[in-house]
């Protein structure tokens, strides 16, 4: 049964070159991307090398094998739809017999690799989805991010929810300006450091709002802030702060707070001169339809390229999930997390000097840090470095994961190279006595308008012995 027709699609397929091809390319690629699809649905694989093998190597080689097979169908004069086989099995039964066994032998195979495509194409499509995709395809470009986004309080988002978010169109406009990206990574003039803010991202009142509601915000957040003193003994202190979180507007109650600038009832727009949207040179407040302009004093902007930008959330959550810390707020994290011992005398210190210095590698730096520590013990405390050679080894493997997880030379990351809009640094871009209205009035610099200091860089604040009893 189906004999004939059998012989006569393999004779075709031996016959043309290009679905022969075709056909041994189909074969060697189909089964195993099958296989690893349904693998990787079910438990989800891991391993960035195995995935790009299979996603970005043998599923491309599949789609070439494919198309070959369909090029060698419909220009081969001796195929399925040329006219003289047609015609002459028309008129001949026993051909036509052969010719609806090698139709419905053609569908079958078809049919089957189609299925077998679908389900490969629809892991392939996850996976350009997913972390694995977005931080370690491009591995020198991307490993700065990727490392921030490890630490981040967002490390169990994917990456598309925030740089994409839900619907087709946002997608399309993502996958096409990869492609971009894709010709900068593969000719090496990607920009090196990657420049931030990113001005094509999608609005970030369409993606974090899925998850935060500002309307939602309510009442007041206590923050306590620890550090370490470069001293002797690496003294604790204590920054207690009362965050007027406020609300964007929930119900009757008033806006107010840090959240007021994202209320329903007001609009602030700004103009800026530079990429960074450091520089801000003109403020325009709408609230509940009164429009207010406050433009920098003395302010000169002939000749400068003047960009307008409606606030929203990333104006100062900058860096809500890519954080790159200070040198002094990246060793303090490791103090907290019992990192770096501190009993050792002057370890802030002289870990904040290690870290600070300029190294062209991070091979370099991981090797060169830990000589800086050991030559002060060895120069000021020769017999520590005896007894507690396992509390500045430990010591000196935090200094170098501070290091690490914040510095890239070869992507001409340093220190401070990303500021953090969430401070003072981000505040008084707007809030300063450079900008007046035309009444004469400033744009209020207030701080209590956002938070209470109850207690700044003290050992033993009294606060926290009436909050915590301790």
């Amino acid at each position: 049964m189906l004999r004939e027709g059998w012989i006569f699609f393999k004779n075709f397929i031996r016959q043309n070159k290009f679905c022969f091809i075709g056909t041994i390319i189909l074969i060697l690629t189909v089964p195993p991307l099958t296989i690893f699809s349904f693998v990787d649905n079910i438990y989800h694989v891991e391993s960035p090398a195995w995935q790009q093998f299979f996603y970005l190597g043998l599923f491309p080689l599949m789609i070439f094998g494919l198309a070959l097979f369909c090029v060698g169908i419909f220009i081969s004069r001796q195929g399925f739809f040329s006219r003289e086989v047609i015609s002459d099995l028309v008129q001949k039964a026993d051909k036509a017999k052969v010719l609806k066994e090698t139709a419905f032998i053609t569908s079958v195979v078809l049919t089957i690799v189609l299925v077998c495509m679908g389900a490969i194409v629809y892991s392939a499509y996850h996976y350009t989805e997913s972390v694995n995709f977005c931080g370690k395809l491009c591995h020198r470009v991307m490993t700065p991010e990727y490392t921030a986004y490890t630490y981040s309080p967002h490390a169990h988002v994917k990456c598309v929810e925030c740089h994409i978010g839900p619907g087709a169109s946002w997608f399309v406009k993502s996958k096409l300006s990869g492609l971009k990206e894709v010709v900068e990574y593969v000719s090496k003039t990607y920009p090196r450091p990657i420049p931030t803010p990113l001005h094509k991202l999608r609005p970030a009142r369409e993606t974090c709002e899925e998850c935060h509601r500002p309307e939602y915000f309510i009442g007041d957040k206590l923050v306590i802030k620890e550090k370490y003193s470069p001293d002797k003994k690496n003294t604790r202190l204590y920054t207690v702060l009362l965050m007027k979180i406020g609300t964007g507007g929930m119900w009757a109650k008033k806006p107010h707070g840090i959240h007021w600038h994202v209320s329903p009832d007001v609009e602030i727009f700004y103009k800026y001169t530079d990429e960074k949207r450091q520089h801000i040179v003109e403020v325009t407040k709408i609230e509940n339809g009164h429009k207010t302009v406050f433009k920098r004093s003395g302010e000169k902007i002939e000749g400068k390229e003047v960009r307008v930008r409606r606030m929203d959330c990333i104006d100062c959550h900058n860096r809500p999930t890519h954080i790159f810390y200070s040198p002094e707020e990246a060793l303090d994290l490791e103090f907290l997390k019992g990192r770096i011992p501190t009993d050792l005398p002057y370890i802030k210190k002289v870990a904040l000097e290690a870290i600070t210095q300029k190294y062209h590698s991070r091979k370099e730096a991981r090797v060169k840090i830990a000589q800086y520590i050991r030559a002060f013990y060895q120069k000021n405390y020769p017999r520590l470095l005896k007894d507690k050679t396992q509390e500045i080894n430990q010591a000196i493997q935090g200094a170098t994961d501070a290091y690490m997880r914040n510095v890239f030379p070869q992507m001409n990351i340093s220190w401070n190279t990303y500021p953090n809009f969430l401070s003072h640094t981000g505040c008084w871009r707007c809030h300063n006595e450079e900008f007046e209205n035309s009444e004469g009035e400033t744009i209020t610099q207030d701080c209590t308008l956002c938070h209470n200091i109850l207690a700044e860089d003290e050992e033993n604040p009294e606060i926290l012995e009436t909050l915590l009893g301790q």
